[in-house]
């Protein structure tokens, strides 16, 4: 079958990389007739020579997302069924050596090859965010291979109206397949137990990203008082009550629905040492310096502060005021725990950051770990925005 071909820009051909998914609007010279957002296309350099296959889509940034490299295959559906079978087939060999997870990531976008798909499993639920035009397309195949292979309760499918619109397509909260969770599911992680809304909880209803580091991070948790920022479900609060050795916590977050939902989580663990406040999470570690509080363990999880190169700046400027405001309440020898889910915010930028930090406050900090996304979000190493979270494990005296 023949494609419609386009070409990219003579200007962007000598810098492009061509094993990255994402071709820029930018990037390319539109075709003379008009092509249909969703339709399969084949990338070439300005010479002729074959680059890959993909999606166009007119009403993205991300004019063409690349799937193929071979020129001898076919991007449809069976293609993308035999990729889920690949992307859960990787967490099925992980489970089989370390045991099955209540809630784990199947398939992480581009970092399993299908821009645009995350599927996540809590229980016997399944939650599809779909996040491209291209992902939209091949919907009911996907949904047919989810039922037959993992057979769950239930498929709901979220696109957020933020997302949806950078996309040109409409937001959609439903029931794919099975039946709706009556009301929020029970997982465990690290012998905590939480409860998740799938239907109105952020992104697909957790951060799973995390794992790992929710654990990491209660390790490090000396006798002391625990200040979480930005706490959401109280992952790290919750988990640093089981494992670390906090006093009391005090958890923060702007939202009160997220607030009761980790209330509520805190008492199915019997956990009394939790406080929850609402308040924005900038001006309340202001205040807790003016105040003069101290803390022997910060946690610092804000939500993504950069979305594309032009926010950089601002996002780093965000980072420095937050974590200095940190540093300002921590005792000395205490431990800050700092994140970033920000993917243009490289990992030796925020670092940089932190150097910053360390000299305005006149103070001491020593990353003794740092750690990325656990292993149910793998990076494609042609795409390092899918090494996007950070998390740095710091000691400041």
């Amino acid at each position: 079958m023949r494609y419609p071909q386009l070409f990219l820009n003579v200007k962007k051909a000598r810098s492009f990389k061509g094993y990255h998914p994402w071709v820029m609007d930018r990037s390319v010279i539109e075709p003379a007739a008009p092509l249909t957002a969703g339709e399969t296309v084949e990338l070439l350099f300005p010479d002729g020579r074959w680059i890959g296959r993909g999606v166009y889509n007119p009403h993205s940034r991300i004019r063409v997302r690349l799937y193929q490299w071979d020129a001898g295959a076919e991007l449809d559906a069976a293609w993308c069924q035999t990729q889920l079978a690949r992307a859960v087939a990787l967490r099925t060999a992980r489970a089989a050596v370390h045991g099955q997870l209540s809630a784990v990531r199947l398939v992480n976008s581009e970092g399993d090859g299908l821009s645009g798909l995350v599927v996540d499993r809590f229980g016997e639920y399944l939650v599809v965010q779909i996040t491209s035009q291209a992902m939209l397309n091949w919907l009911q195949p996907i949904t047919e291979w989810l039922v037959e292979h993992l057979q769950p309760k239930g498929i709901l499918l979220r696109m957020d109206p933020r997302t949806a619109s950078s996309e040109g397509m409409e937001p959609r909260e439903e029931v794919l397949w099975g039946e709706s969770p009556s009301g929020p599911i029970e997982i465990v992680e690290h012998d905590v137990r939480l409860k998740i809304d799938l239907l109105s909880g952020q992104k697909t209803g957790y951060y799973l990203d995390q794992r790992a580091n929710r654990l990491r991070a209660a390790q490090w948790v000396a006798e002391g008082p625990l200040l979480d920022v930005c706490c959401y479900l109280g992952g790290f609060s919750l988990t640093a009550a089981r494992w670390g050795k906090a006093t009391r916590i005090m958890a923060v977050d702007s939202s009160i629905r997220a607030l009761e939902q980790a209330d509520e989580n805190a008492k199915l663990n019997g956990f009394d040492n939790v406080d929850f406040v609402q308040a924005d999470c900038f001006d309340y570690l202001e205040h807790l310096s003016q105040e003069k509080q101290q803390f022997q363990t910060v946690v610092l999880d804000p939500p993504r502060m950069a979305s594309n190169r032009a926010q950089v700046t601002a996002a780093l400027r965000a980072y420095y005021r937050l974590n200095l405001s940190a540093v300002n309440v921590l005792q000395p020898g205490g431990m800050l725990v700092t994140c970033s889910c920000s993917g243009r915010v490289e990992r030796s930028d925020f670092a940089g950051m932190l150097a910053s930090v360390a000299r305005r406050a006149g103070r001491s900090v020593q990353i003794v770990e740092a750690f990325g996304a656990d292993f149910d979000h793998p990076v494609d190493v042609n795409c390092p925005e899918t090494e996007y979270l950070k998390c740095f494990i710091c000691r400041v005296r």
